[in-house]
């Protein structure tokens, strides 16, 4: 059979009791009062920085999509200089796609 617990009920009937405050006391009643600010504040500080980490996720999450689209776009262009240089064209097309590619991004680009 498990300990019986002790429950803020059954407490407040030993309130008579040496070891238990008075709650009429004001130095225990400014005790109190301390202590449920300094939860406040800390309940206040935490929830803060879940904030702030799920921000700093949300900004990792969308600056690692970004980077996946630019890894996907150099694997292109890879590729095509590949193509290009396997088939050894020097035609005009293949000269203007190689001078594009090398001169990256274009920054008013969107893609």
């Amino acid at each position: 059979m498990p300990a019986k617990r002790r429950t803020a009920a059954s407490t407040s009937k030993n309130s008579d009791s040496p070891l238990s405050p008075r709650t009429d006391d004001p130095a225990y009643q400014e005790k109190r009062k301390k202590n449920n600010e300094a939860v406040q504040r800390t309940r206040e500080k935490t929830k803060k920085s879940a904030e702030e980490r799920k921000k700093r996720i949300d900004e990792l999450r969308k600056q690692n999509d970004t980077l996946k689209v630019q890894i996907e776009q150099g694997e292109k262009h890879i590729s095509t200089l590949r193509d290009l240089i396997i088939q050894g064209e020097k035609t005009e097309e293949g000269h203007r796609i190689i001078q594009e590619i090398l001169a990256g991004p274009d920054p008013n680009d969107n893609d």
